[in-house]
């Protein structure tokens, strides 16, 4: 089960319960919501470890991006060198170099970039999920206690 589906189940578990008369409190179940607590923490190490492998996913991306840029910069620097004897050709071998350069500049921060946005939106639905989980399981104990007290 997933952190969502999860938190969909407290939800209607929630709605589901009776309501304690002439109050707004409800009666839960404490064995339901045990067990929706439990598959929650078994799920969060997972919801966590995937956010882990796509950090190291974008680290990667990165550094391939960075090394096919710096490839690409080295063959393009080898290639103004090899055309450096004439000033027609070493003019030509610059600018190709220098659109070379910005072409892969571009693609390097076009990857980064996209790889910082991926890790930004995993970490958001994962900070949302974990916000709301929270959330539900405080709502859940306080009512808990509340019961208790009443």
């Amino acid at each position: 089960m997933t952190v969502e589906e999860i938190l969909e189940e407290m939800e209607g578990l929630l709605l589901e319960a009776s309501r304690v008369p002439f109050t707004n409190k409800r009666v839960i179940d404490e064995d339901d919501l045990g067990r929706l607590i439990d598959e929650l923490r078994e799920v969060l190490p997972g919801e966590l470890m995937e956010a882990n492998r796509v950090l190291s996913e974008r680290q990667r991306i990165i550094e391939d991006a960075q090394k096919e840029a710096q490839g690409i910069v080295d063959q393009g620097k080898s290639y103004v060198h090899r055309l450096a004897d004439e000033n027609v050709i070493a003019r030509q071998a610059q600018e190709q170099a220098n659109e070379i350069l910005q072409q892969a500049h571009k693609e390097a921060r076009d990857l980064r970039g996209d790889a910082v946005a991926y890790a930004d939106d995993v970490f958001g639905y994962l900070e949302e999920n974990l916000a709301k989980t929270l959330e539900v399981v405080r709502q859940s104990h306080g009512k808990l206690h509340q019961a208790q007290k009443d």
